[in-house]
């Protein structure tokens, strides 16, 4: 299997490289084809849980590959309800950073964004894009919306890109300061932001369905967190990438009735599943799908599982306004990525007591200012809480740079101090 996706992703790029939309068609019929074999044969040991936010996520990136006219390109943490409402269909930057990474076909892009202007030391997953962007594969969306969270990147990567495509671009700017003033603030340019959506679509948004939407979100986020917390007893066995499908349905697809049922079939398998055993690792920022030694020590592993990652967790609060509007700045302005590292790390030791982690990894993604420069003071105050630390180094979709074997040295050699550790205690 992995030979016919090397040979797919390097066909891609050099289809690019002469026929742009050619390689567009071919990339969606990959995705459809690969969205079939998801469905029908997901592998051995993959739950269904994991196997509908799989197909919910491929789903989501075959969407504006096919219908580029109903696109909105949203960022990561865009609140994206009323684009759903609106029948839009949410177009990842990030998302297809990570999947034409995953179809091994991101290496002529980086090169390509890297020739156009952009440092090496600017994030993998934006370049991928900005760069299949250029050379033609990526459709052009109908609109742009970001907001300035949490990376820097957003603001370069958002602008250019909608100029390059010449299409009209609205931003959220989410203050610093995580308070009422801030949430009112970014409410009100939610609602501007509807304006936007209504004017240049000529439809009129139903305030009724984007309420029932919101509050879809609410009750999602309350099912994961509720999943959260009974998994802290339970064992449950899967693959490392399913915390980025998670991220996905819990950011750009929050709020659709598919990532409602995902987290309602996610607390049914915990309550079914066996009690807890081995390591059990709670994982910040990015997840490096494609390093192989790191997956042989994570996946389908009875010893060593990864229980939550911050990716997914971050948009879960006690409480959520009734007001569509301020419930969806709330998410973003009391986001632990919003503000200071330390709300980033006092949320980590929060979600590692809530899951009971044995200890946590501290993903240092290659290019993410927040995550390297918080780094050290994250592994000082989360051991000084009792969570031991591993600052593990990589990039989350280049394989350029190298690494692969340390990282999963590095990963086993953390766990066999963990499982010491519990050796210790028992």
């Amino acid at each position: 299997m992995k030979d016919i996706v090397t040979t797919f992703g390097t066909w891609i790029q050099n289809r690019c490289d002469k026929n742009p939309r050619s390689a567009r068609r071919w990339l969606t019929t990959g995705y459809r084809a690969k969205n079939i074999q998801l469905r029908l044969a997901p592998g051995k040991g993959v739950s269904k849980a994991a196997q509908m936010v799989s197909v919910q996520t491929m789903n989501s990136m075959i969407a504006p590959l096919a219908h580029p006219d109903k696109a909105a390109m949203a960022s990561l943490f865009l609140p994206c309800e009323p684009l759903l409402a609106m029948g839009l269909h949410p177009y990842s930057c990030e998302g297809f950073g990570c999947f034409l990474s995953g179809t091994q076909a991101e290496q002529s892009f980086l090169h390509y964004a890297e020739s156009e202007g952009l440092p090496e030391t600017f994030c993998s997953y934006h370049k991928v894009f900005i760069g299949a962007a250029e050379k033609g594969l990526m459709p052009k969306p109908r609109f742009i919306l970001n907001t300035t969270l949490a990376c820097d990147a957003n603001l370069l990567t958002f602008r250019r890109l909608a100029e390059y495509f010449d299409v009209p671009q609205f931003v959220v700017d989410v203050p610093y300061a995580a308070d009422q003033d801030s949430v009112d603030y970014v409410a009100g340019q939610l609602r501007q932001m509807v304006v936007f959506l209504e004017k240049h679509t000529g439809q009129k948004l139903d305030q009724d369905l984007l309420k029932e939407t919101v509050a879809r979100s609410v009750r999602s986020l309350a099912n994961f967190d509720r999943y959260m917390t009974l998994r802290a007893d339970k064992q449950l066995i899967g693959e490392i990438t399913g915390e980025m499908f998670s991220a996905f349905a819990l950011h750009n697809l929050l709020g659709s009735p598919e990532t409602e049922a995902y987290t309602r079939r996610c607390l049914e398998e915990v309550e079914q599943a066996p009690p807890a055993a081995g390591v059990r690792l709670l994982w910040l920022h990015t997840v490096p799908f494609w390093v192989d030694p790191l997956r042989a020590v994570t996946d389908f592993s009875r010893e060593v599982q990864v229980v939550g990652c911050d990716m997914c967790y971050e948009g879960i609060l006690p409480h959520y306004s009734d007001d569509p509007y301020e419930a969806m700045a709330q998410r973003i302005v009391y986001s632990p990525f919003n503000g200071p590292a330390t709300r980033r790390i006092d949320r980590a030791i929060q979600a590692a007591r809530q899951v009971k982690a044995d200890g946590a990894v501290w993903f240092c993604h290659w290019g993410c200012k927040h995550t390297l420069g918080g780094a050290q003071l994250a592994k000082e105050r989360m051991e000084g809480a009792g969570i031991p630390t591993l600052v593990l180094d990589g990039d989350g979709c280049d394989r350029s740079h190298g690494g692969e074997g340390q990282m999963g040295t590095r990963l086993e050699a953390f766990v066999e101090m963990l499982k010491a550790e519990q050796g210790g205690q028992a």
